[in-house]
Formats: C-alpha cells, structure tokens, sequence
C-alpha cells in the first residue's frame, strides 16, 4: 500500500519495516548483551587471559577468582552479582530506549 502511495523507500523502511522488528531487535540485543557479559570459554581455551590479562572477562575473571588464585568465594560470588545488576541495568535502559512513544495529545 505504501509502494502504491507513492511513498520513497527510505520511508517505508523507517516508517514500516522498523517498527514492526522492534520486538525482535529488542530481543536481540539483549540477548547478545547477557553473551557477550557471559562470554568464557573462547577466552580460555584460546588465550587464557591473554598477554598481562589482555583479553580478560568478566566471567573468566569470577573463575579465577574462585579457583586459580587465593579462593576468595565471596568476593567472586559479588562479581557475580554485579554481572546481573550490570545486566538489568542495561535491559532497562535498552526497554526504554525501544518503547513507543506516543505523540502528546
């Protein structure tokens, strides 16, 4: 209807395409978010840590807290609970950030 209306493509990609993805681009970037937090096995199998902690996460960063250096189980375990603040914080804001805005009325 809107290629009949005569409108440019630009505009109905922003005006049509864009809204109706919303929802799953919503999803997706907080799913890659909560990975990308999450992110340990590639880093350990591959560098370790990295030259001088280079490609340190913070996952891999819990693990060695708790089972390389001096086990300090409470210490990971409040780094642990900074990843699921760090993780709201950051569902929050993108939630706010893809909610509709209505124009005022």
């Amino acid at each position: 209807a809107a290629r009949i209306d005569g409108i440019p493509p630009w505009a109905r990609f922003t005006s049509i395409n864009i809204p109706l993805l919303k929802p799953v681009i919503l999803f997706t970037t907080i799913v890659s978010t909560i990975g990308t937090l999450q992110l340990f096995d590639e880093v350990n199998n591959i560098t370790v840590g990295g030259p001088s902690d280079a490609t340190l996460t913070l996952s891999l960063y819990i693990y060695n807290l708790t089972f390389k250096f001096m086990p300090s189980f409470g210490y990971s375990a409040t780094v642990s609970w900074s990843i699921v603040v760090i993780v709201g914080i950051l569902s929050f804001l993108q939630f706010l950030l893809a909610r509709d805005r209505k124009p005022a009325a």
